[in-house]
């Protein structure tokens, strides 16, 4: 019932609401409106790609195909989109191609999903993940609900371990050719089911809107041995349930929000949500019963059994109930804009429809924005201070603050400036454990820059661009004062384009220079960068254009091999175990390129074409506590779409 109801309100709205003919106030002759109207774009997309650093994550070779459509029936509006992807040596596997098929008709207030789908709720209950099945929506002026029932996840085995030994050319030349011989090991994932509601009362001014979720992971749609083994016990073989880090563990959760959102006035709003979750890490668990007698126990089991005999949620043991919420006050007064946030996640809060939030933390926030002279300077505000160990559980406790501020001015059509000053502040605060004074980490980042341009149209038009910027990091530690780690870079860049109007023809050119420095090290980066693109036609039918672009980078690296202390020893040991080789304390000297060619092609704005392939070599050693890998990569790609307006199909006049 629950996957035919979609089925059965869409039919009832094809037959008694649609405005099948039209009749002319002016006239007796009745025109019946055209059937049927189509529009939309048609494409693919080829990629190979090689990269010798990373194969879990470069795929040899993939193909993408997409048909983006819109039909119009009787004046229903009815998007439709079917994507084909065939992905070859990432992280996981699907056991064939991924086809993904979406039918999203719109009739008035409704709108119908079919196929892969999304749509948000709550930023705790569900926020757009994709989902493969059913859902509707109304959207009325005062009342707006909302709701599908579908697959989040399906049955996938992820490929976690690839054979380092074999070439990287090979592996590619084995993929394109269909022989992928490379042996991996296997960690499955389950099926998930879930549904989603919510139901919002009010104006789009002021209203109130609540919306849940459930999801659960599908035990049957993996083999039992991905989560079951067998063992000896009193001579005969019994099958037992285990937990342990090889062993899959299916999942379930129950997610509600409660959203409002107000208007004062014509300048204010404030905007709150809270969610709660109940969380099941393991649903091969016993359910909970509470043990004991009187009217509250009874009426407790009762509660839990007849949520878990309707399918709403069973509560077993390790099952964890947390809550998260935030809020927001905005001003908008133009030409000035204020907000004030807050937001906090309890430790361990999980949703399986929602992502993009740190956990047991709490944060507070403020952001200003105003336009001056005539909208002619611009400045912006930011502020934001995160603190975790909401639980009070964690051996110590992270504070991070930051912060922006932006000033932009136009002097006239020709002169621009920007300046940008950026801050991190991170502090260890004491949790469990005190933190002992010599290694508190007290840390400050912030970095300054400064961005003037001016643009000069003669004959042809001209554009000059200067850029500097300061960047200091700074242990405030006084206990680790002239640390090695305190580093002040700086940067200086100067940029030139021209584009000869005549000729068709645009350059550009740009030369960055870096300097870093701390006690033990010194850095110096050289950066040139040039580009052209030539239009070879250019007229109101047909567009051919062609680019490129080269980028060289030569790093001079300097290690001393002074005297360090402790504190510092520590840390570069943990920097070397993490990357894998020593740091060095000679001179190197590395050189870093890339080039990259292209083709575009537009034929009356309904062909488009496009292919470009790209080489770089990125190559630089330990630099000052951060690590860049050496790693060369290869990349070609072909890219072609159709795309044509109202085609009608059949059209009557009587």
């Amino acid at each position: 019932m629950k996957r035919s109801l979609p089925f059965l309100i869409f039919s009832l709205a094809l037959m008694f609401g649609l405005p099948f003919t039209s009749m002319s106030q002016s006239s007796d002759r009745q025109t019946i409106v055209d059937p049927l109207t189509v529009s939309g774009t048609v494409g693919t997309q080829l990629t190979s790609s090689w990269n010798n650093a990373d194969l879990h994550y470069n795929s040899p070779f993939s193909a993408l195909a997409y048909a983006n459509m819109t039909f119009n029936v009787y004046g229903i509006s009815i998007p439709m989109s079917l994507n084909y992807i065939n992905v070859s040596a990432e992280q996981f596997s699907f056991s064939e191609p991924s086809v993904t098929f979406n039918f999203r008709p719109i009739w008035r207030k409704f709108t119908f999903h079919f196929g892969t789908s999304c749509m948000n709720f709550s930023n705790y209950t569900y926020n757009g993940i994709s989902f493969d099945g059913v859902g509707m929506e109304y959207n009325g002026n005062s009342f707006r609900i909302g709701g599908f029932y579908g697959t989040f996840d399906h049955a996938t085995t992820f490929r976690t371990d690839l054979n380092e030994d074999l070439d990287a050319i090979q592996f590619l030349s084995d993929s394109l050719l269909g022989m992928n011989n490379v042996a991996y090991t296997t960690y499955p994932q389950f099926k998930r089911k879930a549904y989603a509601a919510h139901m919002a009362i009010g104006s789009f001014r002021n209203y109130v809107d609540f919306s849940l979720l459930h999801a659960a992971d599908d035990l049957n749609s993996l083999p039992s041995q991905w989560y079951m083994y067998n063992v000896f016990s009193s001579g005969e073989i019994d099958t037992v349930l285990v937990e342990r880090d090889s062993t899959i563990k299916g999942k379930e959760n129950l997610a509600l929000g409660l959203r409002g959102h107000f208007t004062f006035g014509d300048y204010v709003t404030f905007e709150g949500n809270l969610g709660a979750s109940l969380f099941t890490p393991d649903i091969t668990r016993d359910s909970v019963v509470i043990e004991g007698s009187g009217g509250t126990v009874e009426l407790a089991n009762g509660i839990l059994g007849g949520m878990r005999k309707i399918g709403f949620f069973n509560y077993r043991y390790g099952s964890e109930v947390r809550f998260a919420g935030d809020a927001m006050l905005n001003v908008n007064a133009r030409p000035i804009t204020a907000t004030l946030t807050y937001r906090f996640v309890q430790h361990d809060y999980v949703s399986l429809g929602a992502n993009g939030f740190n956990q047991n933390s709490q944060t507070f926030g403020g952001h200003f924005a105003a336009s001056m002279f005539g909208n002619t300077a611009f400045l912006t505000l930011n502020g934001y201070l995160q603190r975790d160990n909401l639980d009070k559980k964690q051996i110590y406790t992270n504070q991070v603050g930051s912060y922006t501020a932006s000033w932009s001015n136009f002097f006239g059509e020709n002169v621009s400036l920007g300046v940008m000053y950026n801050g991190v502040t991170q502090k260890q605060l004491d949790g469990v454990l005190i933190v002992p004074d010599s290694t508190r980490i007290n840390q400050l980042t912030h970095s300054l820059d400064v961005t003037p341009s001016y643009t000069l149209s003669l004959e042809n038009e001209h554009t000059f661009n200067l850029s500097f910027n300061l960047l200091q990091n700074k242990n405030r530690n006084k206990y680790m004062e002239g640390s090695r780690f305190d580093v002040t870079t700086t940067s200086f860049g100067v940029g030139y384009e021209i584009y000869l109007t005549r000729s068709r023809l645009n350059f550009d050119a740009n030369y960055d220079y870096s300097l870093s420095r701390s006690i033990g090290n010194s850095y110096n980066s050289h950066c040139l960068t040039g580009g052209t693109s030539y239009n070879f036609i250019d007229n109101d039918d047909l567009t051919l254009s062609g680019n490129a672009r080269l980028t060289m980078a030569f790093n001079v690296e300097k290690t001393q091999t002074e005297e360090l202390s402790d504190s510092e020893k520590h840390v570069l040991d943990y920097l070397a175990h993490r990357v894998g080789k020593e740091a060095s304390t000679e001179m190197t000297n590395d050189l870093s390129v890339a080039a990259r060619v292209g083709a575009s092609l537009n034929y009356k704005d309904h062909h488009r074409a496009s292919v470009f392939f790209a080489i770089s070599n990125y190559s630089d050693n330990i630099v000052i506590g951060q690590h860049v890998a050496v790693n060369t990569d290869i990349r070609f790609q072909v890219e072609y779409s159709y795309s044509f307006a109202s085609r009608v199909i059949k059209k009557k006049n009587r």
